[in-house]
């Protein structure tokens, strides 16, 4: 799966994307893009935060799901990058972070 999916949750002017990233071998990537007042007059404009899930066997292990499968178990039990990103630190699943301002 190549798509992105949009998480339901979130604070008013913020979005959650997810999708399998074929560019870096089929890792899970999360976007939180934050274009509200507050990124505006704390970043200047925009910011996004992405997590790339480096340990994707682990992941699957963890949650017994597959390619197929593992973007509609999180679409279910998240609603927002946060949550995600903290449920990868408690299963100690590695990620890294991006942070990007937009101009």
């Amino acid at each position: 799966m190549t798509d992105k999916v949009k998480l339901t949750g979130g604070l008013e002017k913020t979005v959650t994307w997810l999708w399998l990233d074929p560019e870096t071998g089929g890792r899970l990537k999360v976007e939180y893009y934050d274009f509200s007042e507050d990124a505006q007059r704390m970043f200047g404009n925009d910011i996004a935060y992405t997590i790339t899930v480096r340990e994707m066997a682990k992941l699957f292990s963890t949650v017994g799901k597959d390619e197929v499968s593992l973007i509609p178990w999180i679409v279910e039990y998240f609603k927002s990058y946060f949550g995600i990103k903290q449920w990868l630190e408690e299963n100690k699943i590695a990620f890294d972070v991006e942070i990007e301002s937009h101009a």
